[in-house]
């Protein structure tokens, strides 16, 4: 019996839910089910009676609560993540660019000894959960100093505009502010990120563009043909849009985007974090070199 699986137990218990249990600890419900139902054999009793997709305490489960409860307290006391307590821990990266997230899933960890999982959020809450020790790292372009926090830098992310190959003539392969404002800027609603990137774009050349508002990432290709707009991407994104009808232009280095990796140094591991970091640094030297065009 694992403290993992009284862990999954009580945070359960706390929500009488496996879909809220498994938000708060990022495992996938059906992961967290067969944990339940491991420890539930283990026990040789039930935990929860079910009622469809509802979770009720059983007698058995109230009985053992209080204990549970009173493990995972002393366990936290050694300041020990309970998710690194296992043979293969899995550490919790945050990263606030989710094109980040999709480059870094592609490029794999390079060690069988641990596993890596990305989480999607705004700078500042993840910053936020690092501090609190919900996470083990952080990878944004956010600058903040806290005596707390121990920062280095990670990559430079090169910015590109894609626009219709129209518009890309072998003159025009830099983008030039007399150029840019005659067309319209595609900003994705959903995506905070991409509307401050796209405004610091036109800041930047002293324009005032108009913005098209764009709800689905799947329409940007219908709107950059049709509509004649342009759309501010980082260089690694170039694949994802590159056919016969798009173009890009290059944009000022001025514009790229420096990303860094925050730890907190109050952090105490079972498992040596350094190598999680050069396994990132890696990771993210792959993910610059393609942005560059390198590989």
């Amino acid at each position: 019996m694992s403290i993992e699986k009284l862990e999954y137990f009580y945070v359960i218990a706390k929500y009488n839910s496996l879909s809220k249990a498994s938000k708060e600890l990022f495992i996938g419900i059906s992961s967290l089910s067969s944990a339940l139902k491991s420890l539930e054999n283990e026990l040789g009793y039930d935990l929860f009676t079910r009622h469809g997709k509802k979770l009720v305490l059983s007698e058995e489960g109230q009985r053992i609560l209080p204990f549970v409860k009173r493990i995972i307290e002393e366990a936290k006391k050694i300041h020990f993540p309970l998710y690194q307590m296992i043979d293969r821990p899995s550490f919790r990266v945050g990263i606030s660019e989710s094109v980040l997230i999709f480059e870094a899933g592609e490029c794999g960890c390079c060690n069988d000894s641990y596993t890596i999982n990305y989480v999607n959020d705004a700078p500042l809450e993840l910053l936020k959960q690092l501090k609190h020790k919900e996470i083990d790292l952080v990878i944004t372009s956010c600058l903040m100093d806290d005596p707390q926090f121990e920062r280095c830098s990670l990559i430079r992310s090169k910015m590109l505009l894609a626009a219709n190959q129209s518009l890309v003539t072998n003159e025009l392969r830099q983008a030039a502010a007399e150029d840019l404002e005659k067309f319209p800027f595609i900003i994705l609603t959903d995506h905070v990120g991409h509307q401050q990137l796209t405004q610091r774009t036109a800041e930047y050349f002293n324009i005032d563009p108009e913005y098209l508002y764009c709800h689905d990432s799947l329409g940007i290709h219908k709107w950059l043909n049709e509509k004649k707009a342009i759309f501010v991407i980082h260089a690694i994104e170039k694949e994802l849009l590159a056919n016969e009808s798009i173009g890009f232009l290059t944009l000022p280095s001025a514009l790229s985007l420096d990303y860094y990796l925050y730890k907190n140094k109050n952090s105490q591991q079972v498992f040596d974090i350094e190598e999680v970091e050069n396994d990132l640094k890696r990771t993210f030297k792959e993910i610059e070199l393609k942005g560059n065009g390198i590989r």
